[in-house]
């Protein structure tokens, strides 16, 4: 989906710490995307019904709790989506294939390469 206000793809970053979400929101907005953040799962979800984003870029742990029910819930829309974790590399569990998947820390500038890979398709 279209920011209307910029007819740039609109990415949402749900990540809880804060220099990691600005890191990624300025990877992405360098690279022209309109992106809007959230640092909870309830953030995230009162933006959602505000605005469908292109894709998505999910923390799994958040502070009130795992993001797999909200990457279900964007993929069900339509929207692209990518869960970073910091536990294991099979954390996340079958049933999720849709989603890509990165270890961190991973650089702000691969996550926005991909953003940059799936807002052309």
């Amino acid at each position: 989906m279209l920011n209307s206000e910029t007819n740039a793809p609109l990415i949402l970053v749900v990540e809880d710490s804060v220099l990691v979400a600005m890191a990624i929101e300025d990877a992405l907005e360098t690279r022209g995307f309109a992106v809007m953040v959230a640092s909870t799962l309830a953030g995230a979800r009162e933006l959602v019904k505000q605005r469908k984003p292109t894709a998505a870029l999910l923390d799994l742990q958040l502070p009130d709790d795992i993001s797999l029910d909200l990457a279900l819930e964007l993929h069900k829309l339509g929207c692209a989506v990518a869960i970073s974790s910091g536990f294991e590399r099979n954390s996340i569990p079958e049933g999720y294939e849709f989603a890509a998947q990165f270890h961190k820390p991973v650089s702000s500038d691969i996550l926005a390469e991909w953003a940059g890979l799936i807002a052309v398709c």
